[in-house]
């Protein structure tokens, strides 16, 4: 995460662009992989980087589009649009979280620690991003918020390794 991005980011969201707006951007950028590489070349001139952006992007986004671009920032549009969905994110208190598994928690476990995440951070509703790791052997690590919860066999077969080893 970069500053520039982070200022990036907090300029859109006080903006106040329609969340939609931002959505379609972030999707044409992804789909057309293109465009980004042709935004950022500084081969191309301005004024044709800006008819391109003229037709393609939403109307709500063009101006935000055109100024990362005359400032040679558009390679950052990935991180920009990741610090603004965790400022939106952050506005209506709702906690993004990671859990790395071996064994996908139950809908009922994953309600649990989604209580234990709004209770530890004081959010009022958690999104959990799953993702598989076989390699914890056993057992699931939880991110949130730089902070990182290890339940896993690997994490305390760590614990216990460290243990024996300062005796």
């Amino acid at each position: 995460m970069t500053v520039t991005a982070v200022n990036y980011a907090k300029t859109l969201y006080e903006l106040s662009v329609p969340a939609e707006a931002v959505q379609i951007t972030k999707e044409i950028f992804r789909e057309v992989p293109g465009l980004k590489a042709s935004l950022a070349n500084p081969l191309v001139p301005f004024e044709a980087k800006s008819r391109v952006i003229d037709r393609v992007i939403p109307d709500e986004m063009k101006n935000f589009i055109k100024v990362a671009c005359k400032h040679r920032n558009i390679s950052l549009l990935e991180e920009i649009f990741e610090d603004y969905e965790e400022i939106c994110r952050r506005q209506k208190r709702i906690l993004h979280a990671v859990i790395r598994y071996v064994t996908p928690p139950k809908a009922q476990q994953l309600e649990g620690i989604k209580a234990f995440l709004c209770r530890e951070f004081q959010a009022e509703s958690a999104e959990i991003e799953m993702i598989e790791d076989k390699s914890l052997i056993g057992g699931f690590i939880l991110q949130a918020d730089g902070r990182e919860f290890d339940w896993s066999m690997r994490g305390r077969y760590r614990m216990l390794q460290q243990k024996l080893t300062r005796r």
